[in-house]
Parts: structure tokens; sequence; C-alpha cells
């Protein structure tokens, strides 16, 4: 019986319509792509935006203090973004225009004042500091503490306490390796430090080598920990996954194209860690954003019915554009300084734990799809195309940004 009244409206002009519905199974990865899911999955990468505009890593530095019988030498190594942060950050800025973030001076009077040593209670105050540039994207402080009482105590004998304010003048959740040994290399104690936990406190026994080596343990567990961070923080990279999830159609497709991404920054990580091959980090941060708004736009073309090699082989742009994000997952790895033995240990943790951050965001998003499911709504075209356009123009912003930040154009 037709309904009194006219016609209903077109679908398209309705306004959301929400229906329970018994759970389906998943018969293939294409409604992934349902349209209500990705509605919410873009409004968090444009909340992600006014969050993080530059969605870059917060960043990773490096402690190694080195403990001898009659001095304490520390060195810090910092990225050259994170040197300018530091400095920005309080009453050191004053003079660092004209010298585009580098003052030796201001920076060794931070370090003086914010990363502090006590020996037992007792704070050491730094004899000597001196701040210089290790490349043109590192910059190093070392310290020089003398031990009170150098020659009434030894070296079996004492405890140690490291604490560093300097997360205070540094990006919401940048963390640095400390590493403390004796000066014959014998590992003493290491961690990762962050905001919430700026402090290390050990005894100082006589160490055997032995026993030494097997405290690193630890440490490389704590990689693990700083590769699985690392792609969750990075918002960029997260959304260039999620990208390519857009233009998977099935199962099939979908392993291949995560393979490829995870076969090609792998590649590039372990060559960019062990000193094989350098991008430097502005033009990087470019391209990276350009390799988003090119994926942007490839979903915007595959929406409207027409096809290229990206639509029809995402593997071959995932394995393309995973080579560069393989050095921007490296940026901070390679900085640390560690020892030539302890590289491809930590590369392995490290890199093991940015595939399970990277599996972790794709399975929680295809768990989340399916939940979604038990929900049929109708959704106005405009919101059916909102995904690709929000992929395509926050890769837009960061490429005129980043752009801009490498012309000199913005600092």
């Amino acid at each position: 019986m037709a309904p009194f009244g006219p016609g209903p409206p077109d679908a398209r002009d309705r306004p959301p319509i929400i229906l329970l519905r018994p759970w389906p199974a998943m018969n293939s990865i294409a409604p992934f792509a349902g349209i209500y899911f990705r509605f919410y999955i873009s409004l968090f990468f444009l909340i992600s935006l006014t969050l993080d505009a530059q969605a870059h890593d917060p960043g990773l530095s490096s402690a190694q203090v080195t403990v001898g019988n009659q001095q304490i030498d520390v060195l810090l190594g910092f990225a050259q973004r994170d040197v300018e942060s530091v400095l920005a950050a309080g009453k050191d800025s004053a003079d660092t225009n004209t010298t585009k973030g580098f003052a030796a001076i201001q920076l060794e009077s931070v370090a003086t004042k914010e990363f502090r040593l006590f020996w037992g209670k007792q704070r050491a105050i730094p004899s000597q500091s001196t701040a210089r540039r290790k490349d043109t994207q590192n910059v190093e402080i070392s310290l020089r503490f003398q031990r009170p009482n150098s020659g009434q105590l030894r070296l079996d004998s004492g405890q140690l306490r490291l604490v560093s304010s300097l997360f205070e003048r540094l990006p919401l959740g940048h963390r640095e390796f400390l590493s403390v040994q004796t000066t014959s290399g014998a590992i003493l104690g290491e961690a990762m430090l962050s905001a919430e936990e700026n402090s290390l406190q050990i005894d100082l026994p006589e160490v055997p080598e032995s026993t030494a080596d097997s405290n690193k343990s630890h440490s490389f567990f704590a990689f693990l920990k700083l590769g699985i961070e690392h792609i969750w923080l990075g918002v960029d990279h997260l959304l260039f996954v999620f990208g390519l999830l857009l233009l998977v159609k099935s199962r099939w497709m979908l392993l291949k194209t995560v393979t490829a991404f995870t076969v090609a920054h792998s590649i590039t990580l372990a060559l960019a860690t062990l000193g094989y091959a350098h991008l430097p980090g502005p033009p990087l941060n470019t391209a990276i954003a350009f390799s988003i708004l090119i994926l942007g736009i490839e979903i915007v073309r595959s929406r409207s019915g027409k096809t290229s090699i990206t639509t029809l082989h995402p593997w071959i742009v995932a394995f393309a554009f995973g080579l560069l994000h393989g050095f921007g997952f490296a940026s901070g790895l390679s900085a640390l300084g560690l020892p030539a033995a302890d590289i491809p240990l930590a590369l392995v943790m490290f890199n093991v734990g940015v595939e399970i951050g990277q599996l972790s965001f794709v399975l929680l998003i295809l768990l989340l799809e399916r939940s979604f499911r038990q929900l049929e709504i109708h959704w106005p075209r405009w919101v059916q195309a909102l995904p690709g356009y929000t992929v395509g123009s926050l890769g837009a912003f960061w490429t005129i940004q980043r752009a801009a930040m490498l012309l000199g154009i913005i600092p």
C-alpha cells in the first residue's frame, strides 16, 4: 500500500538514521571502508591536527654518563629542533635568533641548571660545560662533575642519582635514553626517561663485566616500548596507514599492503640507523607530508570511479612511500650514539616495537569497524566524501607548512 502524502525524500538529503541489527559475519574487508566508520576516524585525525599541527614525533635525546674515580662525565645529545625548543621555552631564548637555535652559552647554562647529579644526598656542580655541534642536525653538550671527597671514596661504594628537568622545556612525550657506565665500559644502569619518570638512582658497587652485560636486557625492552610509542605518537604515520586501508578492497590486498609497508620502512630504518644512508630532517618531513597528500588525492579519485596504479596496486605505493617513512622512524634512534655492539639488537627491538604499534593500530581499526557494523547508518554524500578529503587536507596542510619551514619562510 502506497504511503499517504508526498513520497520520501531522497536518501542523500536524509539525516543519519541508526538501526540496530544482529552482528553479521565479516565476509570481506570492503565493508571496513563503511562510510559511518570513516566519519569517526576522520574526526579523530581532524582533532589531532588541532592538538599537534606539525605531526612530529615528540623526540628522543640521549644522556651518556661515565663514572670515574675522580670525576663523572655527562654527554647530552639533542636534535636541532629539540635544541630550539629548549632555548625557546625560557628566558634563554633572547639571543638565539642570530644563530638559528644554536647558542652555546645559553645551552650550557640550561644544561647546568636542568640536568642535576647527586652523589648520595649532595648535589654536584659541574666544573666544566661545553656545547658544540655534532653535525648539521644534532648538538652535544658535555658536563664534567668532580666527585665529592673523591680521594676518600671508592667506586664500589656510594649512590648516584641523576635528575633531568629538561622535559619541562621539550615537547610533550619527549624521551631521553640515559646510560650510566664505568670508564671501562661496564653498564651500571640504563633507563628511558620521560616527564613522568625523569630520574635514575643506582648504587655503585663493583660490577663485574658479566653482571653488567646482563643489565642490558632492560634497556632493549625500553627500545621495544620506544618503537611502539614512536608509531602511536606519529600522527602522520598513522594517517598514512589509515589512508592505505581506505584503498584496500580485500583481505589478500590488505596483507600485501601492510607487508610491503613493513618491509620498506624496515630497510631504510636499518640503513639509516647503521649509518649507510641519511636524509636531512626538513626535506624528509616535507616528503612524508607530500606522500599523505598524494594518498588523499587517490582516495578521492577512487570514490569517483577512477583507477590508477595506487587504487589497483596499493602495495606498490605502500612500499615506495614506506621507504620515506623508514627514515622518519630512524630519526630518533640514529641520534642516540649507541655503542656499535649494541646497535643491531637495539635496532631489532625498536623495529619490532614499530611493527607491534602498526599492527595494533590496524587491528584496532578492524575490531572497531566490526563493532560499528552493528549499526546501519545512511549519511549524506558530503559525509561520505569526508575521509578522503580529511587525509588530503591534512597532507596538504603539513606539506605547505613543512615546505615553508624548509625554505625558511617560517621558523
